[in-house]
């Protein structure tokens, strides 16, 4: 289960035309948890990393800790969604989001698939890749 969830999350950075590339730093795998984290290059050159530690029980998967950094090609934060308990002034506590103001909002709870999306929105589609 949890291999074939980290299967599909490589799969979502091949299709998403944000992603330029992408390498695995850390994949591992136990009896119903697991730990991902990756490192991409985006098509406009910032780069996006992104960490999931999950775990199965009961047949049902959930993302138990996450952490979605994107960051400019310059190394500026440009957005930060993670569910580290440190910020409980926020309505979505733990979920919150780190903006390159520094700032900090309430977020819902994160998933590639949906900051794939909202990066998606930002980066265009580049014609020539």
């Amino acid at each position: 289960m949890v291999e074939d969830y980290f299967d599909n999350i490589l799969q979502e950075l091949l299709i998403s035309h944000a992603v330029f590339s992408f390498k695995v730093m850390r994949r591992v795998i136990g009896d119903e948890d697991g730990f991902i984290r990756v490192i991409c290059r985006l098509t406009n050159g910032d780069i996006f990393e992104f960490a999931e530690y999950v775990q199965t029980h009961t047949n049902k998967m959930s993302i138990m800790t996450y952490s979605f950094h994107w960051q400019s090609a310059n190394g500026k934060l440009v957005k930060r969604w993670d569910n580290v308990p440190h910020h409980n002034e926020v309505d979505t506590y733990p979920h919150h989001l780190h903006l390159s103001n520094g700032k900090v909002i309430g977020s819902a709870a994160m998933n590639l698939n949906k900051v794939l999306e909202e990066i998606e929105k930002i980066i265009p589609i580049d014609e020539e890749i």
